[in-house]
C-alpha cells in the first residue's frame, strides 16, 4: 500500500503496476481506483499503469475542506510530480473528465502525452443555451434536488444512483453491480455533496479548444448520462479528438466491455 502527501499535506493513495508508457486513471464521483481493475489486469503486462483514490473517497485522507475540481487538478498534478512521471497518458471517467479538464485549466497540457475522456460532458448544468448537460437536460433545479438528496438520504440515493451507471437496458454482470454497489455504500455524504456542487459549478467548454494532445472520447451507446451529441461536440472542438461508442454499454462502460476497450485504448496510445 503506497501513500503520498499533496503539497497541502494530503494523503492520497496510489498504486503501480507494470512497467513502460505512464498511464494514469482518474475515477469518477463516490468511486475509487479498483473501478479500473478490468484495465490494470491488461494494460500493466505492457505499461505502467497507475490507480488512485482521489481525496475523500476509497482509502485516501477524507478532509473537511479541498474537495474541489480545483485541488482535485492539483492532486493529479502532485502525483505525477511525486512519481516523477513524462509524457503521461491520462485517461479520466465521469468527474475523472472534469478533473483533467480543470488540469488542462491550470497547467495546459504540461507532462501529458494523450487524453481519454469516458463518458461525460464539459458543462454539467443545461439551460437555454446549452442542451448537452448532464443527463441531456439537467438544469438548475434538478441539480439542487439531487444536491439535497445527496445530503439529506444518501442510501436511498444510492440505490437509483448505481443501477444508472449501467447500460440502459440493465446491467449484463450481476457480480459488477454487486461489486459497485458495495463501493459506493463506502462514501461520506459531506464528500459527494461538496465535490458534486465543485463539478456542477464549472464550465469547462473553453478548456477543449486548449487541448494540444491527441484526444479519446468514448460514450457508451445506452449511457444515461452522456448524449451522442455531447462526445460529437467534443470531438469537433477538440483539434485532434476522436469519438468511439460502445454498443449496449452505458456510463460505465470500461467494465461493461472492458475488452473492446482495452483494445481501443491500446490502439490509440500506440498510434
Amino acid at each position: 500500500m503506497a501513500y503520498f502527501l499533496t503539497d497541502d499535506n494530503m494523503k492520497i493513495y496510489y498504486e503501480v503496476e507494470g512497467e513502460g508508457q505512464p498511464i494514469i486513471f482518474t475515477h469518477g464521483w463516490t468511486c475509487n481506483h479498483g473501478f479500473f481493475k478490468k484495465q490494470v489486469e491488461q494494460l500493466s503486462k505492457r505499461y505502467k499503469v497507475v490507480t488512485y483514490d482521489l481525496r475523500g473517497h476509497g482509502i485516501s485522507e477524507r478532509p473537511e475542506n479541498g474537495l474541489t475540481m480545483m485541488r482535485l487538478a492539483k492532486d493529479l498534478k502532485n502525483l505525477i510530480d511525486h512519481l516523477a512521471l513524462k509524457d503521461v497518458v491520462v485517461a479520466g471517467w465521469s468527474m475523472g473528465t472534469t478533473i483533467i479538464l480543470e488540469y488542462v485549466r491550470q497547467f495546459g497540457c504540461e507532462n501529458l502525452k494523450k487524453i481519454c475522456f469516458i463518458d461525460m460532458t464539459p458543462k454539467v448544468i443545461a439551460d437555454s443555451e446549452w442542451k448537452m448537460g448532464l443527463f441531456g437536460e439537467f438544469n438548475h433545479q434538478d441539480n439542487l434536488n439531487h444536491i439535497a438528496s445527496a445530503a439529506g438520504d444518501w442510501p436511498t440515493l444510492i440505490k437509483s444512483f448505481v443501477p444508472s451507471l449501467f447500460a440502459t437496458s440493465g446491467c449484463k454482470i450481476k457480480e459488477d453491480m454487486d461489486w459497485v454497489f458495495e463501493q459506493v455504500r463506502k462514501n461520506t455524504p459531506h464528500v459527494v455533496v461538496d465535490c458534486w456542487v465543485s463539478m456542477s459549478n464549472q464550465d469547462y467548454r473553453p478548456e477543449l479548444s486548449k487541448i494540444t494532445v491527441p484526444c479519446l472520447i468514448t460514450r457508451g451507446e445506452e449511457s444515461a448520462f452522456c448524449t451522442l451529441e455531447t462526445v460529437e461536440y467534443m470531438g469537433r472542438e477538440i483539434k485532434e479528438g476522436k469519438v468511439i461508442n460502445y454498443p449496449s454499454c452505458g456510463h460505465i462502460l470500461f467494465m461493461e466491455d472492458a475488452e473492446k476497450f482495452n483494445k481501443d485504448f491500446i490502439e490509440f496510445i500506440n498510434h
